[in-house]
């Protein structure tokens, strides 16, 4: 079997392993303190919109307010929020624009978004990224409900289906059953593995999906923000229903309770794949058993030994990650070139499969060998285009410069295997030195002078280490206290863990705005939250629907449905509107 899906359960962690031609593709892990939340779904409330940079963030009741740009705010926001607060709470002066919406360009609609938010507006969210590091999760006000097969589209009135279904004869075939089953008010997309589906397995799916919006719904009738209202499959479970079935032969498990779920979820969704499910009785640890113990741990080790004898070294500073390529044994110098060549070509070979297992994003920076011949340096480059192919994550190579460095930036997706099971050192902030205490607190005072005399702004929240909170604040005439008469501010300080004895972190009031930095250039901070805005809008968190062939649903009959769902599918609609009031 060329593709597996391994999974080792230790009781308080779960580690899965994604085997593709029996070597190590990629690499999950599961724990307490490191669970999915992507497809989460929430009602929450609106904390603060801030026009300036086309958002706005939500208490969702995480440790974090979520950030909804205005580009997530989707087609059906006005709809959702008349709906959860009252008619009323659409303003008078953007009804006008609601009732055209569908003639608006999307930088319109964005605008739209900013005049139809209000602090205070109940708001039904849905997490479309995971938080990392000091952000909160981005979430979408598109609510889509997955299934094996379909992914239901409440207030839709489209069916789309997954381009990468290639023939268009088996797009239209899909189009022409969900077109007379899919209930009015709930539009569709088609996953790639509905391929050669017949019609009784699309409707289960579809009834399967729609129940689950009845089960919010319901939810939702007594809900108060913020709370969660759906919880979307776990990491394994997840993977085994967008992986199993299409890409990968085989499930094999060592925990043999989670070997009993796994095979139950798979008798729903899949069932001719039960048998491909199996359980690791041997005594062997299954990593070894399949001989990926080696790569899973090269994954947490900055240093990665190739077979030729060379290395690689990763390491990240706070913008990038930079990779160091060094030689193997000495060759002579008449065969310096080859050697190098040799050595390079292997390093781009496991620098593309140490990103995708690392799941390291953003912008990476690799130094190879030097090489002489500009022939070779593109065969590097060439080399290491034919291996993204492999990866699922975008990626963008710049071919090598002068001075043997290619610059690479690649999708993050969630964050990196190491950081999502590690800590930085909270006292030193990993450096290995701390300042002394009269130093960060000048730092402090110096940026606060800063920000009371080049902005207009007259309140802040400071994030400081937990220890130097309790510094600040000690005595009744405390640090804290001294500073908002001085300079009369208002300083709200909160105590984070993440935050190092080095330094320290500013945002707006209520925001995760970080203006340290903006504060310290003497630049003005709405100059910068425009620009801001324009670069969050790229990075858009819901899914690009270029990849769909996307159609409106033909109404032939309103209260045409399949099967004997005739009076449910009516219920699916009547309930939403119903306990939305």
């Amino acid at each position: 079997m060329k593709n597996q899906i391994i999974i080792h359960s230790s009781g308080n962690q779960t580690r899965i392993a994604l085997l593709e031609n029996n070597e190590l593709a990629q690499l999950f892990i599961e724990s307490e303190e490191n669970q999915r939340t992507v497809g989460n779904i929430y009602v929450a409330r609106v904390h603060k919109v801030l026009g300036g940079i086309r958002a706005a963030f939500i208490d969702m009741g995480t440790p974090k307010d979520a950030f909804l740009h205005f580009s997530d705010a989707g087609d059906h926001l006005d709809e959702y929020v008349s709906k959860l607060n009252g008619p009323e709470a659409i303003p008078s002066h953007a009804r006008k624009d609601i009732q055209n919406k569908d003639n608006l360009s999307n930088v319109e609609k964005q605008v739209l978004a900013g005049k139809i938010l209000r602090t205070g507006q109940k708001l039904l969210v849905q997490i479309v990224k995971e938080p990392i590091g000091s952000k909160g999760p981005r979430i979408s006000t598109d609510i889509t409900i997955a299934g094996r097969f379909l992914v239901l589209i409440p207030m839709g009135d489209y069916i789309a289906v997954s381009k990468k279904i290639g023939h268009y004869k088996e797009r239209r075939r899909l189009k022409g059953i969900l077109n007379n089953m899919v209930p009015d008010g709930f539009g569709v997309i088609v996953r790639t593995v509905a391929q050669g589906q017949d019609k009784k397995a699309l409707e289960d799916d579809l009834r399967n999906v729609l129940q689950k919006w009845e089960q919010i719904v319901d939810k939702l009738e007594d809900a108060k923000p913020p709370s969660l209202l759906y919880r979307d499959l776990n990491m394994t479970e997840s993977l085994i229903r967008d992986l199993f079935a299409k890409n990968y032969d085989r499930v094999l498990i060592d925990d043999s309770e989670l070997y009993r779920q796994i095979k139950s979820y798979v008798g729903q969704i899949a069932p001719q794949m039960v048998p491909n499910v199996e359980l690791y009785k041997g005594k062997e640890h299954i990593f070894d058993y399949m001989k990926i113990a080696h790569d899973v741990n090269s994954i947490f080790s900055p240093r990665v030994r190739m077979k030729s004898g060379g290395y690689l070294i990763f390491e990240q500073t706070e913008a990038m990650y930079v990779v160091d390529v060094n030689s193997g044994p000495y060759a002579a110098k008449k065969r310096q070139e080859d050697n190098s060549l040799k050595t390079n070509l292997e390093a781009a070979r496991e620098i593309a499969k140490q990103l995708r297992l690392r799941d390291i994003g953003g912008i990476i920076v690799v130094d190879f060998i030097d090489l002489r011949d500009d022939k070779n340096r593109k065969k590097i480059y060439d080399e290491l285009k034919k291996e993204f192919i492999k990866d699922p994550a975008k990626t963008n190579v710049i071919g090598m410069s002068d001075f043997g460095l290619v610059q690479i930036t690649r999708q993050r997706i969630r964050p990196s295997v190491v950081n999502s099971v590690s800590k930085v050192c909270p006292v030193c902030g990993g450096s290995g030195n701390v300042v002394t205490e009269d130093t960060i607190l000048t730092d402090l005072e110096t940026w606060l002078s800063k920000f009371k005399h080049n902005t207009s702004y007259r309140a802040v929240d400071l994030y400081v280490n937990p220890y130097l909170k309790s510094v600040l604040t000690k005595g009744l005439f405390s640090t804290r206290w001294k500073w908002m008469a001085r300079f009369r501010i208002k300083v709200s300080l909160i105590g984070d863990e993440t935050v190092s004895m080095n330094e320290f972190r500013a945002t707006l009031v209520g925001s995760d705005i970080d203006i340290t930095d903006i504060v310290m250039r003497d630049e003005s901070i709405e100059e910068v939250l425009d620009r801001e805005g324009e670069l969050i809008e790229l990075e858009s968190g819901k899914s690009s629907k270029d990849g769909l062939d996307i159609s409106k649903k033909e109404r032939k009959n309103s209260n045409r449905t399949s099967g004997n769902n005739d009076n449910s599918n009516g219920r699916n609609n009547s309930k939403y509107y119903k306990s939305s009031n």
